[in-house]
C-alpha cells in the first residue's frame, strides 16, 4: 500500500487514540523527506505544545522548531490561536473595529463559539502563503472535528444574500466603517427584526445590541477574508489535494466511536480516506506465537484473531487500512520517533 503525500492532511479521531502524537509523527517524517512541511494543532487540549515543548505565549505564530527530539530537520508548527487569527484578519482586511469589538473578544476566547470557523481561516491563509509542500493538520477530537467541518457551512450561512445586500447598501453609500452596527441595527430593525432587538435591549440593555451590531458589522467589514475560507471546501474534499486520515485503537468501543465520526463527516471522509489503526498488538505477538497449546499461545491467537477481525470488518469503508505498533514508553520522543520510523512501510 502506498500513501503519497497531499497539499493538505487531515488528522481526525476521538480521544484518547494517539491522533496528535500520530500526526507529529507524520509530520516529522515528511520533513526527513525533504519537505517543507507546517504542522498545525487546532486541538484545544494544546497536546502539541507538550510533545513539542512549545510556549503558550507562541500561540497563534508559525514557529520553526529546529531539530526536533534530536533529528536533523527543520519543522514549523502552529498552536492555533483565535485572537491572533482575527488580528491577521483585521490587517490583510485593514479592518481595526475587528479587534475593538466586545463580543468578538468574547467569541474568540477558547470555546467561545468562533474558533472552528477561525481555524478554517487560518488554514486558508497558511495555504494562500504557497510556502509549504505540506500542511499536517491536527483537528479536534470527537464531536468538535464535525464543528470544525460545520465552519465552512457556518461562514456560508452568514453571509447570506439578506446580509450582503445590507452590506453592498452600505458599501453603496459610502458610510463609515466605524458606524456600521448602529446603521446595520437601524436598517434590520426597518426590515422586520425590531421586535427581537426590542426583546434583546430590555434582556440585555441598549448597550449589548449596539455591541452586538457592532461585532456583525466588524465581521461583515472582513467578509472577503472570511469567504476565502470558502474555497477550502473544494480543497478539502479534492483527493488529489487532501490526504484524510481518521485514527482510533484496536478498541471495539473506539472504532465503533471512529465510524460514526465518519459516517457524520461523510461530505468530506469518503471511502477515499485512510484509517490509521494505532496501538495494535498482532505484528508483535505474531512472533511469540507457539506451537504448543498453553494457556498463553490460545491467549496470543484470540488477540491476534479480534485484531484481525476488527480490520476485516472495516475493509471497504476506507482507501488503505494502516496498522501502528504499539509503543510501550511513557516518553513522549519515543512515541513520536518510532511512530515516525513505522511511516516508510506506508510510502513503498
Amino acid at each position: 500500500m502506498s500513501i503519497t503525500p497531499k497539499m493538505v492532511e487531515i488528522f481526525s479521531g476521538t480521544g484518547g487514540v494517539g491522533k496528535t502524537t500520530l500526526a507529529t509523527s507524520r509530520a516529522i517524517y515528511l520533513a526527513e523527506q525533504k519537505k517543507k512541511v507546517l504542522l498545525i494543532t487546532i486541538d484545544p487540549a494544546k497536546r502539541l505544545k507538550e510533545i513539542m515543548g512549545l510556549k503558550d505565549d507562541q500561540a497563534g505564530d508559525v514557529i520553526p522548531v529546529e531539530n526536533p527530539f534530536g533529528l536533523e530537520l527543520c519543522l514549523d508548527v502552529e498552536l492555533m490561536s483565535a485572537h491572533k487569527t482575527i488580528k491577521r484578519i483585521a490587517s490583510q482586511s485593514e479592518s481595526e473595529e475587528v479587534l475593538n469589538s466586545r463580543i468578538l473578544k468574547i467569541l474568540t476566547k477558547p470555546y467561545g463559539g468562533l474558533n472552528e470557523i477561525l481555524a478554517l481561516v487560518e488554514l486558508q491563509l497558511n495555504l494562500q502563503k504557497n510556502q509549504y509542500d505540506v500542511i499536517v493538520l491536527d483537528t479536534p477530537p470527537g464531536s468538535h472535528f464535525l464543528d470544525f467541518l460545520e465552519g465552512i457551512d457556518k461562514i456560508r450561512d452568514f453571509f447570506d444574500q439578506s446580509f450582503i445586500d445590507i452590506f453592498n447598501y452600505l458599501d453603496d453609500k459610502k458610510r463609515s466603517r466605524l458606524k456600521t452596527g448602529r446603521k446595520l441595527m437601524t436598517m434590520m430593525i426597518s426590515s422586520g427584526v425590531k421586535k427581537l432587538l426590542d426583546y434583546l435591549g430590555k434582556v440585555t440593555g441598549a448597550k449589548f445590541v449596539e455591541d452586538f451590531m457592532g461585532a456583525i458589522g466588524a465581521i461583515y467589514s472582513t467578509q472577503s477574508t472570511f469567504k476565502q475560507a470558502l474555497d477550502l471546501q473544494k480543497e478539502l474534499k479534492d483527493p488529489a489535494r487532501a490526504n484524510w486520515f481518521l485514527t482510533t485503537s484496536v478498541d471495539q468501543n473506539k472504532i465503533v466511536e471512529a465510524i460514526k465520526l465518519k459516517n457524520n463527516a461523510h461530505n468530506y471522509m469518503t471511502t477515499q480516506s485512510i484509517l490509521a489503526i494505532n496501538k495494535t498488538l498482532s505484528e508483535e505477538l505474531r512472533t511469540w506465537q507457539d506451537e504448543d497449546n498453553s494457556v498463553e499461545s490460545k491467549l496470543i491467537n484470540n488477540l491476534i484473531w479480534k485484531e484481525d477481525t476488527l480490520v476485516e470488518k472495516l475493509e471497504g469503508e476506507f482507501k488503505s487500512i494502516i496498522r501502528f505498533k504499539e509503543i510501550i514508553d511513557i516518553s513522549p520522543e519515543v512515541h513520536v520517533t518510532k511512530l515516525k520510523d513505522q511511516w516508510q512501510r506506508f510510502e513503498s
